[in-house]
């Protein structure tokens, strides 16, 4: 309990800080995108959903990292386990 008691103490922090910025920053802001794409809506909500893309796709990159590295250590260990098959002789009583 104690080991996370830091981690919760700084989520908490960051939280404070999060509704603090949106309490004071009720603004609205015009965003334009190609196309004659626009929104206009409030600072919190754009940061936020800057937020959730900019995840995402940290987590989309990284999962492939890991499925690239899954792949990786299951040819290792099928090459390892075919070395070991060849130089080891057989037991067999004759």
């Amino acid at each position: 309990m104690l080991k996370k008691a830091p981690l919760f103490v700084v989520l908490l922090g960051i939280g404070i800080f999060g509704v603090t910025f949106a309490v004071k920053n009720p603004i609205e802001v015009p965003l334009r995108y190609y196309f004659d794409l626009a929104w206009d809506g409030p600072l919190v909500i754009a940061l936020l959903v800057a937020l959730v893309i900019g995840f995402l796709l940290g987590l989309l990159a990284g999962i492939f990292r890991v499925l690239a590295l899954r792949r990786e250590l299951r040819r290792h260990r099928v090459e390892q386990a075919h070395s070991h098959d060849v130089g080891v002789p057989s037991t067999g009583s004759s």
